[in-house]
């Protein structure tokens, strides 16, 4: 039997200790020749005449076939010696503890093979250390390690001839041993990076140097990766977001990305197309050694293979869904859904159902496992993820360690990260762990199963599988659908309940922070008219409804500039760049161009995200690069009357103080979705967040492990801004004028929409901002209070929003889409956020939140905020209809990204740039750094 190659993370000091979660961790068994079973498998299928629809039908070496009959052989525990020219720093020779090593060399799970080009780089440098190096125990006063990482990106498949040679199994994470791809088990096209979905893992330890080298081999595509939870302190250029941060990768060139990780779960995607969901991603986790994570008496084991990532997935490429269709397959919801890159799927029109192999997750009875949840969906729909007969203990989300509380389920959105604890207590046996996709999802009835299995027992659970409509009971839930987050409930936890498990700086939590900015966010529809004109190309998205839309914020969709801010920003033409208060004066209401804030350096910022979108069952998420933010309120607006949240409702809430908040160590999070019909200042969809339930736990609820900034909890913010989005649907006439090309989005229905946040649809700039800023025309950019002058109500340019350096800033979401069952995820780069409040008007004759409705309940002080502990977040669900309020202070400057994370409103604008300080505040650009930008010489005559 042929071994395998083991990572392990572990706490406990003694040798027996090690090698028994060894021997329990890799009890799964592989058969005595993969490649023989893979094979006679492989020759069957292709003659079986029930194979249809590139559907597996049976597979010996996969699941049914595969033969279990005892443990696996220990690993052996003697580290490997590299060659003496290598020179590479082995566990061993560093730390003291054994590294987990295949001594056959004939074996496809060798430890590495030095004539490939992806160790070249470890050959040549003896002071890198390979990934599996890294991916250890963390222990105080160890020397930090640069840690290398090769990515190949190429164009792929599942089920290719690959999967004659071998199947992938749990070792196939940090370091690629096979190159069979499984998905569900039905064939097509992929990306890859190293032949793996999910990509490799990168895992390291806190202040450990990661160094990636990502090689472009798609034909005819540009690149980049963003690292999604990584702060990027002092390394602002490798952000990964095209023209913002660095110029795209081009086919054939490779990028060399470097950075140190704050501590964390975190993971990578591509930040460019929707490469993302045809299987560009891979988990990124930072550890830390026990004594600094506040949570770590918990448990016992932080495992390698303990990582679960959760993406959607399609039986087509992405780019067939967009910008839409209008009769077969449309929408962008996905078919199936994918655990660790593992699942099973049955074809609606034949019944016939795949047997590739499910996830198995194992365990030691007794024992308690931290488990690391990575939500890497794509589209609009929430993730709820349920383990059969087993707890689960919140102990962080988005990389930020929360006070410790106890669900059955946890509702997740796009770019959100949970870490959690299971206790083995339960009779020896295996358990199911059911995925289902809500929301719009849950029309195809969309899920996935894993199995959690305890050491020497059985393989199959005992129950039956669970379904969609019978499944396994949700209990407790963390990030209730209905974001009624204002109140302690018996049921469920939303975001904002949660209190960071570290002190929070005071000035976060000032009254005032030193900028507010409400970003309202919505679609907007094209008539047909108006986007199809002859010479007129506006980008769209055609939604389910079969509306032709495309995305604002603050009335502005996103382009994206000609050459990247950081770098080129001189490059850009100033007129390039927009805001709310600043729009193009050409801008229409589908005003596109480069949406940027400016921040002042180290000011304290607050965000309101007003969801205008208010569709039900629809929360945007929104992540923002570079931080995490404190989530000091979420909901919808208390005034029952209002029935539609807007920019207006949300400003005069503000105003009244009726804008829930909260400042008891609030959580911190860099992704948080927004309540749809409701307002962020920052999860769950029922956005009543304000007071306490039993039924929910809402992400405002959460209560930071870490002490909160005191100047984050200060009762003004320097700076307060209100996000509103929506979408604004194209009449037909309006979106097809002849010479006009607006983008757009169709979708289920028939709509033609773009997304708006503060009534702008972003558009990205030529190039990156950070490093070629006054290569942008500034003219490019826009946001709420300066949109072009000849914006309309799909206005497109750069929503940039500016920031002064250090500032306490508040930023409240308001979802205007006020879609049902639609909660839309925020992510910021570069920073992680406190979320103060969440939830819905509580005016309840507000029936859809507005920006003028969450500025009236801010006003009266009724938008709900919590300052105890307020969760920290880089990612949030703003409820539907709903608000999420969220802090963070802008001490890390640079051009950050703030979008919401589902994959096609992205594409459609729903994005814009936080702005933190000037250029001069910026390191140096580094030496050699890539340019870019337009290429429009004069005309010769002559």
């Amino acid at each position: 039997m042929p071994t395998t190659t083991a990572c392990f993370i572990w706490r406990k000091e003694n040798l027996v200790g090690i090698l028994r979660a060894a021997v329990h961790e890799y009890s799964n068994k592989v058969t005595d020749d993969q490649s023989t079973a893979a094979q006679t498998w492989w020759n069957s299928h292709i003659t079986n005449p029930l194979a249809t629809h590139g559907l597996v039908q049976s597979h010996p070496a996969l699941s049914g076939g595969i033969t279990r009959t005892g443990p696996s052989r220990i690993l052996n525990s003697t580290p490997r010696t590299p060659p003496a020219s290598s020179g590479l720093r082995t566990p061993g020779s560093s730390g003291g503890f054994p590294s987990f090593v295949n001594p056959n060399p004939k074996s496809p799970f060798r430890h590495l093979d030095f004539s490939s080009s992806a160790t070249a780089e470890l050959r040549r440098n003896p002071n890198l250390s390979a990934p599996d190096e890294c991916a250890r125990a963390c222990r105080e006063g160890e020397p930090p390690r640069i840690c290398y990482y090769h990515f190949t990106l190429e164009y792929y498949t599942v089920l290719g001839a690959a999967c004659q040679v071998c199947t992938p199994n749990a070792t196939n994470t940090v370091w690629s041993h096979c190159q069979c791809v499984l998905a569900d088990g039905v064939e097509r096209g992929i990306l890859t990076a190293n032949r793996m979905i999910p990509g490799p893992s990168i895992q390291v330890c806190e202040n450990d140097r990661v160094v990636i080298d990502v090689e472009n081999h798609m034909e005819g595509m540009e690149v980049t990766i963003h690292w999604h939870g990584i702060h990027q302190r002092g390394t602002q250029y490798y952000d990964g977001v095209p023209f913002v941060t660095q110029c795209p990768i081009q086919q054939g060139n490779t990028f060399r990305y470097q950075w140190i990780g704050n501590a964390g779960t975190h993971f990578w995607h591509a930040h460019t197309g929707l490469q993302k969901l045809d299987g560009l991603h891979g988990s990124i986790v930072v550890r830390q050694p026990p004594s600094r994570d506040p949570n770590s008496h918990l448990y016992d084991f932080d495992l390698t293979t303990h990582v679960m990532l959760l993406s959607d997935w399609l039986h087509e490429d992405a780019a067939e869904r967009y910008p839409g269709r209008l009769a077969v397959n449309t929408g962008q919801d996905p078919e199936s859904m994918l655990i660790n890159g593992k699942g099973q799927f049955r074809d609606p029109n034949t019944g016939f159902m795949t047997n590739t192999p499910l996830e198995v997750f194992t365990m030691t009875p007794g024992r308690r496992y931290r488990f690391r949840m990575i939500n890497s969906f794509s589209s609009v729909c929430p993730a709820q993820i349920t383990i059969e007969g087993h707890q689960l203990t919140v102990i962080a989300t988005d990389g930020e360690p929360v006070h410790p509380v106890n669900v059955n389920t946890i509702i997740s959105f796009s770019g959100e990260r949970y870490d959690f604890v299971i206790t083995a207590d339960q009779p020896v046996g295996a358990y199911w762990i059911q995925l289902r996709g809500l929301g719009e999802c849950g029309i195809k009835r969309s899920q996935q199963l894993g199995i959690l299995r305890y050491a020497r027992g059985p393989y199959q659970p005992a129950s039956p599988a669970p379904t969609y409509d019978v499944g396994i009971p949700q209990g407790v839930v963390m990030n209730p659908l209905d974001a009624q987050c204002n109140m302690k409930r018996d049921d469920a936890i939303c975001v904002n309940q949660l209190k960071n498990a570290r002190p929070v700086d005071p000035a976060l939590l000032q009254e005032k922070p030193d900028v507010k900015i409400f970003l309202p966010f919505r679609f907007y529809l094209y008539r047909p008219e108006e986007l199809f004109q002859p010479n007129t190309y506006n980008r769209f998205l055609v939604a389910p409804t079969g509306d032709h839309v495309i995305s604002l914020i603050d009335e502005i969709s996103y382009l994206s500039p000609p050459t990247p801010l950081l770098s080129q920003y001189d490059d850009i033409n100033p007129e390039q760049f927009c805001n709310g208060d600043n729009r193009p004066a050409t801008c229409g209401a589908n005003c596109m161009c480069t949406h940027k804030v400016d921040i002042p350096l180290n000011a304290i910022v607050e965000v309101v995200l007003v969801d205008e979108v208010q569709q039900p069952n629809l929360s945007h998420p929104f992540h923002l690069h570079g931080y995490g933010y404190n989530v000091i309120g979420i909901g919808r607006s208390p005034d029952t009357t209002i029935k539609k949240i807007n920019l207006k409702h949300a400003l005069d809430l503000d105003r009244r103080g009726l804008l829930h908040r909260q400042y008891d160590l609030p959580p911190l999070k860099d992704t948080i979705a927004v309540p749809n019909n409701g307002y962020v200042v920052m999860n769950p969809l029922d956005a009543v967040c304000d007071r306490k339930r039993a039924d929910a736990v809402c992400v405002s609820n959460l209560k930071n492990a870490k002490k909160t900034d005191e100047e984050i909890l200060a009762e003004r913010p320097d700076i307060k801004i209100f996000l509103p989005f929506r979408f604004y649907f194209y009449r037909v006439e309006e979106l097809f004028r002849p010479q006009t090309y607006n983008k757009f989005l169709a979708v289920i229905g028939g709509d033609h929409l773009i997304s708006l946040v503060d009534e702008i649809s972003y558009v990205s700039p030529p190039a990156p901002i950070i490093s070629q800023y006054d290569d942008i025309d500034p003219n490019q950019f826009c946001n709420g209070d300066n949109r072009p002058s000849d914006c309309g109500p799909n206005c497109m340019c750069t929503h940039k929003v500016d920031i002064p350096l250090n500032a306490i800033v508040e930023v409240v979401l308001v979802d205007e889409v006020q879609q049902d069952n639609l909660s839309h995820p925020f992510h910021l780069h570069g920073y992680a956020f406190n979320v103060v409040g969440m939830g819905r008007s509580p005016d309840t004759t507000i029936k859809k939140i507005s920006l003028k409705h969450a500025l009236e309940l801010d006003r009266r002080g009724l938008l709900n905020r919590q300052f105890k502990g307020p969760p920290l977040k880089d990612t949030i669900a703003v409820p539907n209809n709903g608000y999420v309020v969220l802090r963070f202070k802008a001490n890390n400057p640079g051009a950050w990204l703030f979008h919401c994370h589902f994959l096609f409103h992205v594409a459609i604008g729903m994005n814009l740039i936080i702005h933190v300080g000037t250029q001069s505040d910026l390191p140096p650009v580094p030496p050699n750094f890539p340019t870019c930008g337009h290429h429009l010489p004069p005309i010769k005559h002559h």
